[in-house]
């Protein structure tokens, strides 16, 4: 199975300048990082429902379990997550972002050069105003991609292809 390179941000969970706080969230925390060079958040405790906000950097990453909330914006240049179930990602107005996330993720991303993930059974994944849009599900899926994407290429289990719907989406599985 080919993985989408992420970059392995999300592998260090130790904070570099432009971290605002021990690059540890706590359950429910608002944890943000801005203005800086480089910032990794992980989500302490069990690892779940954390919110980890990034803007204005040159690169971020964040690491959580599940039902987390991880957004990257404002001109920040790579961003990647790495979560579990019920996620929600979201990233815009940078170069990259690079995504992994199990079951049931929400990840939108939108007015940047590529976009990336793969997605556990039952994520709902949207791009738009993009280069590129890479998405490998896991499952079945819901995909969107915008006509303002340049590539949209979706991978689904099996070597499958991707079903288009009348509501404009591209799925893994049925419409």
């Amino acid at each position: 199975m080919k993985r989408i390179p992420v970059t392995g941000l999300f592998l260090l969970a130790v904070v570099v300048s432009g971290c605002h706080g021990q690059g540890s969230c706590a359950r429910g925390d608002w944890c943000d990082c801005s203005g800086g060079s480089e910032c990794y958040q992980g989500c302490a405790g069990d690892g779940n429902a954390c919110r980890m906000f990034c803007h204005n950097m040159d690169r971020c990453g964040a690491t959580c379990g599940e039902t987390c909330n991880f957004e990257c914006y404002s001109y920040t240049g790579d961003c990647s997550a790495d979560c579990g179930d019920q996620c929600h990602i979201s990233c815009n107005d940078g170069v990259s972002c690079g995504a992994s996330c199990g079951a049931n993720c929400n990840y939108t991303c939108w007015d940047m050069k590529s976009c990336g993930v793969t997605a556990g059974p039952g994520s709902l994944l949207s791009c738009n105003n993009v280069d590129t849009c890479v998405v490998e599900c896991l499952g079945d899926c819901s995909v969107y991609c915008s006509e303002q994407v340049g590539n949209c290429k979706v991978t689904c289990p099996n070597g499958a292809s991707p079903v288009s719907c009348p509501d404009g989406k591209l799925a893994c599985g049925s419409c």
